[in-house]
């Protein structure tokens, strides 16, 4: 009898902890956000064109591969295939001084978001410091006045990237 009693109760409590464990994951689905993510911007001047002639319209028309997003931090190009995750971003800025965290997601290779950003951060002038990638990928660029931190992973749906934006030398 005593044994029926002890297989209940750690049955119930397996039974709360698998809840309680699944109910963090349901946050990020989306149900009842209270705020939607600010409006993206699209640069097209920080990204050279094929041909060395701004006046060139068979050039621009075909292309390829379509414009990165800019969210808060105008100098970090973003694949048009991730969305911000508001409740999960931070930006802080005071005066020209801007630092902060972006939290993004979205069905994408793991694989084609490193190139993505090995690619298109060295457009913006950032120079590539290291990393490393597989099971969590990150990647490190520098400028003079800031460093970027770039974590990528993927969950059970979708390919995650945090954003660490910090000066560099404590430039405040």
């Amino acid at each position: 009898m005593k044994h029926r009693k002890h297989s209940y109760a750690s049955t119930g409590a397996i039974l709360v902890l698998s809840f309680l464990l699944a109910l963090p994951g349901c946050a990020n689905m989306g149900w009842g956000q209270k705020s939607s993510p600010p409006n993206p911007v699209t640069q097209q001047s920080s990204l050279p064109s094929s041909s060395g002639s701004p006046s060139s319209s068979t050039s621009s028309s075909s292309s390829t591969s379509p414009r990165p997003m800019f969210y808060d931090f105008q100098d970090i190009p973003i694949p048009n295939e991730l969305t911000l995750l508001a409740d999960e971003s931070y930006v802080f800025q005071s005066g020209q001084f801007k630092a902060g965290l972006l939290t993004l997601r979205g069905r994408v290779d793991l694989g084609s978001l490193i190139n993505f950003f090995q690619m298109a951060m060295p457009r913006e002038n950032w120079h590539p410091k290291g990393g490393f990638r597989y099971r969590r990928s990150v990647l490190i660029f520098d400028k003079p006045d800031k460093t970027c931190v770039i974590n990528i992973y993927e969950k059970l749906y979708y390919s995650y990237v945090e954003i660490y934006v910090a000066p560099a030398n404590g430039q405040i």
